[in-house]
């Protein structure tokens, strides 16, 4: 009696596994037709039906309704739930950019299958069955959850760390089991079919709980994307006006926390308005993107630009004193002036003009610091163009 009942609890489990591998499956394939047509939804699809398929073949098979012979029906079933294993991890590998490893993963689990099938232990042992798959299923699920527990990725790291507590977590249990296998009798008291149960039901939870956390995970993502665009300025790429007052507003809190200087460059390009109304705006565009990528190649690793409108961009240089970053504008001023802009046969010679001043802890707020550097900027302009001017206020030494 009680083994029958521990049959029908193996087979329940076996049967919830299976759906639970399907509920992955279409849970990807609906989120990958609403749009999020990421290449790893793909693999995580393959996953969940390699696991559904495969679960669902050992349910059959513990109930008698497979066709074909025990030791194949093992076989495939083992073969199937290693490709779902394998398609998790080269679905997180390749979400996280890393090199996948496709060929040579299933290239093992394939060898494995016929070794199942041929090699006598491997065909007639339960046993060594289980130590063989769960060595490599632990393996496989270890390697996505510590791959996805060390991604640093920008507002993700607590959703990476989510799906890969549900992956570490599963490489606990399946390590249990190979404990169980290993042990001698009655060192654990807990029984092959009682441990094959579990297991099953590990799986299931398993299926569910990584399903939901490669929703949220790739959702969050989404909406990581989406507010990354916001703050982007789509021609040059650079940070635009919208994401300015947050980022200065952390970096003005630090200079005042820190006593660390804290200087704003605000530049233009001089008679920019030519350029469009000679040559057209997708010239004055591309001009645009190529004074962009000379701010990125001059200002420092800390520096953070912005394109603060038109032709207009603003820098923040954290820990640059006022005279550094004079010198940081220089160079910049150099780099636009000195070097034509080469716009298929046109050769575009521009200047730029510069205001720079200090960020004031205790003294001024943003608008006031920008008003400052604003200032600066159009007496550079007055004052001939293709020049810098700095702002200081007259308490501490007038304007120069």
């Amino acid at each position: 009696m009680t083994s029958d009942l521990l049959m029908l609890d193996m087979r329940t489990m076996a049967f919830a596994s299976s759906v639970s591998g399907f509920l992955m499956a279409a849970t990807m394939l609906g989120i990958y037709q609403a749009g999020m047509r990421a290449r790893a939804m793909l693999d995580w699809l393959a996953a969940g039906l390699a696991l559904g398929t495969g679960y669902l073949v050992g349910t059959l098979s513990l109930v008698g309704a497979f066709p074909l012979s025990g030791s194949f029906a093992a076989g495939l079933a083992n073969l199937l739930i290693s490709l779902g294993h394998v398609f998790v991890l080269v679905g997180i590998q390749r979400y996280l950019g890393n090199r996948t490893r496709t060929g040579w993963l299933i290239g093992i689990v394939a060898a494995l299958f016929i070794a199942g099938l041929e090699v006598a232990p491997l065909r007639e042992s339960l046993g060594m069955r289980i130590l063989v798959y769960s060595i490599l299923h632990l393996v496989l699920s270890a390697w996505a959850g510590v791959l996805l527990w060390r991604s640093e990725r920008p507002g993700m790291r607590a959703y990476h760390r989510m799906a890969a507590a549900v992956l570490l977590g599963f490489s606990a249990v399946i390590a249990f089991r190979f404990l169980v296998a290993v042990a001698p009798s009655g060192a654990i008291p807990v029984g092959q079919g009682d441990m094959q149960t579990m297991a099953f039901l590990a799986a299931m939870i398993f299926g569910f709980l990584l399903t939901m956390a490669f929703a949220v995970m790739m959702f969050r993502e989404k909406q990581v994307e989406l507010a990354g665009l916001a703050e982007k300025d789509p021609l040059t790429g650079m940070n635009n006006r919208l994401s300015l007052d947050a980022i200065a507003e952390r970096y003005m809190q630090r200079a005042a926390r820190h006593g660390m200087p804290l200087s704003i460059m605000l530049f233009d390009l001089d008679h920019f308005k030519r350029v469009n109304d000679e040559f057209g705006h997708q010239v004055g565009d591309r001009v645009l993107s190529e004074i962009a990528h000379r701010i990125g190649r001059i200002i420092r690793g800390e520096d953070v630009a912005f394109r603060f409108g038109g032709e207009e961009f603003l820098a923040l240089l954290p820990g640059a004193p006022l005279e550094q970053a004079e010198r940081v504008a220089e160079r910049l001023r150099a780099a636009i002036g000195e070097e034509p802009v080469e716009i298929g046969v046109h050769s575009l010679k521009l200047t730029a003009s510069f205001g720079v001043v200090q960020y004031l802890p205790d003294r001024e707020t943003w608008d006031d610091c920008v008003k400052r550097v604003d200032e600066a900027l159009y007496r550079a302009k007055r004052g001939g163009r293709d020049r810098i001017s700095r702002h200081v206020p007259v308490s501490i030494g007038g304007l120069a």
